[in-house]
C-alpha cells in the first residue's frame, strides 16, 4: 500500500512516517501542498496523511483537490485546529477522517481502519 505523507514540520513527518510503515504503508512525503501534488502525479497513492498547517496551503483545500483527482482516495486530515469544523466541512465525504494532533500510531491505525485498511 503507497501513502502520501504533507507534513512541513520534519520531527513529524518522521514519527508519521514510522508509524505508517508500522502499518504496513510505503509512504512518500511532501511538505508543501505543491510538493504533494507533483508526489500525488507521479505514485497514486492509496492513502495521503495531510497536515492542515502547510506553508503554502490549507491541508483541508489539499485534501478536496487531491480528492477531486482521485475518488477513491482515501484521506486522513491531521490537525491541532478547530476538529468540529473540519468534521463539518468533509461530513460528505465518508473516504476522509479527521485525526485531532498529537495523535499516537494507534490514533493513526484506528483511523485507517475506519477508511478500510487493514490492522
Amino acid at each position: 500500500m503507497r501513502a502520501l505523507l504533507v507534513e512541513d514540520e520534519a520531527l513529524v513527518a518522521m514519527i508519521a512516517e514510522e508509524a505508517l510503515s508500522a502499518l504496513g504503508f510505503n509512504a512518500r512525503s511532501a511538505g508543501t501542498g505543491a510538493e504533494a501534488l507533483k508526489h500525488f502525479e507521479d505514485q497514486r497513492p492509496d492513502l495521503a496523511l495531510i497536515d492542515v498547517g502547510l506553508p503554502d496551503m490549507r491541508g483541508d483545500d489539499l485534501a478536496r483537490q487531491l480528492r477531486a483527482l482521485a475518488p477513491e482516495l482515501s484521506v486522513v486530515v491531521a490537525s491541532g485546529y478547530d476538529r468540529e469544523e473540519l468534521r463539518a466541512r468533509f461530513a460528505d465525504d465518508d473516504r476522509v477522517v479527521v485525526l485531532p494532533k498529537p495523535y499516537t500510531e494507534d490514533d493513526l491505525a484506528a483511523a485507517t481502519r475506519s477508511l478500510g485498511f487493514p490492522r
